[in-house]
């Protein structure tokens, strides 16, 4: 389950699938990261360390023609009506997060008592 990964076992398992994936289309890895817009080093240092900029993983995914993983992520409402998109808008909740009152007290005390 992936809730019970690492960010850094995450990538590990995402690495391996671009691995994977790469040569069952028969590419380099020169072949990979040029398609992709990377330097050799940024690509050497995803392979080694598992860290590069998402920016990079999207185009090692469109170079590797895998974009339809990134679909579920970004998937976007649909609408049937005009009336729905505007009951909708009309019906949006703010989205803001304040903390509680009592919470905010215990802060202050303990950044007071550190005083």
């Amino acid at each position: 389950m992936i809730e019970l990964m690492t960010p850094l076992d995450i990538m590990e398992n995402f690495v391996a699938v671009i691995e994977k994936e790469r040569v069952r289309k028969n590419m380099t890895q020169v072949d990979l990261y040029k398609a992709a817009g990377m330097s050799a080093k940024s690509y050497a240092n995803f392979m080694s360390n598992k860290t590069t900029k998402f920016e990079n993983i999207i185009h090692i995914m469109i170079a590797l023609d895998m974009t339809s993983k990134l679909e579920s992520l970004l998937k976007q409402e649909t609408f049937t009506s005009i009336a729905e998109i505007r009951n909708k808008t009309m019906n949006k909740e703010r989205k803001r997060v304040r903390k509680k009152v009592n919470e905010w007290k215990k802060l202050m005390h303990t950044f007071m008592v550190k005083k």
